[in-house]
């Protein structure tokens, strides 16, 4: 078994809605994570995204991100959202996927830095949400954008 779907398996055993979602993490490069959901389990009642499912999506990928980037630093942390905020520009009429990259060069040294030496961290993400096949170069623009901090304890901090 790949990591990706190791990680998957432990997402679905430890947050289960995201197994009712069929939420499935489709990437990882170690600077982004892609995680894609499929509209029938996802829907509303106008045949549309379920805006509280389009959001667990987006922050899944979020939250997944930094819990596989502090995993790769070799630090047993825990990673909680502390803060996020959705801005929905379009319906959802079909699968969709979110994808969550990392800030830049300076802000992930920051980052782990101040998690390996203080026992904390916290880090804002951008999760940007498609329709359509899952690819890392979007052929158009994100139907809903999320942003959030996460803040995350090394374990025994």
């Amino acid at each position: 078994m790949s990591r990706l779907s190791d990680f998957q398996q432990r997402i679905h055993r430890v947050i289960p809605m995201t197994d009712a979602m069929a939420a499935e993490l489709v990437s990882y490069d170690g600077q982004r994570l892609l995680v894609r959901a499929p509209l029938a389990p996802n829907s509303n009642h106008q045949g549309t995204g379920f805006g509280g499912s389009v959001y667990s999506i987006a922050v899944l990928a979020a939250w997944g991100l930094i819990e596989l980037v502090v995993e790769d630093a070799g630090v047993d942390g825990h990673v909680v959202i502390q803060s996020g905020q959705m801005d929905y520009s379009q319906p959802v009429d079909r699968d969709f996927y979110a994808l969550c990259e990392l800030p830049g060069e300076q802000e992930q040294q920051r980052f782990l830095s101040m998690l390996k030496r203080k026992g904390r961290g916290r880090l804002a993400l951008t999760s940007r949400v498609y329709c359509g096949e899952p690819t890392t170069a979007p052929e158009s623009g994100p139907v809903a954008t999320f942003e959030g901090r996460f803040v995350v304890r090394a374990a025994g901090a």
